[in-house]
């Protein structure tokens, strides 16, 4: 793999995504079926999953220039923090340090976190966080 494919932006949403899955230590069935779906949706290969599953850290993930495009990223992180039914202080930490990245304020991002902690096994819709972000 040449330098660029470590930058390419959809190859680094998905190793972003990866990261939260593997931050507490282990990957449940539910967060690779999400992985997988988000692998999909992304265009990513099966053999291009591979490699970024196993190499994360190598990914150079730059936050897009366009509003949308952060709240969607920050919407998968979110979910994927949920996607074991559990919610750690490393996971929260991981969502708060992207949401930084992503340029949302430090308000919004607490907002996002608790709303989602306190649906704790129910889905957050897209739109219910659209509306923190933007309100």
């Amino acid at each position: 793999m040449n330098i660029s494919e470590y930058l390419n932006s959809e190859k680094a949403q998905l190793a972003v995504l990866t990261k939260m899955a593997k931050i507490d230590g282990q990957v449940t069935g539910s967060e690779k079926m999400f992985l997988n779906l988000m692998a999909r949706k992304l265009d990513i290969s099966n053999n291009d999953f591979e490699h970024i599953y196993e190499n994360t850290d190598k990914y150079e993930y730059v936050p897009p220039i366009n509003e949308e495009d952060r709240f969607i990223m920050f919407y998968r992180v979110i979910q994927m923090m949920k996607m074991d039914l559990s919610v750690d202080v490393e996971e929260i930490d991981f969502c708060k340090e992207l949401g930084q990245k992503l340029n949302i304020s430090t308000d919004k991002i607490d907002e996002i976190i608790k709303l989602s902690i306190m649906k704790n096994k129910e889905v957050v819709e897209y739109d219910d966080i659209r509306k923190l972000l933007v309100g």
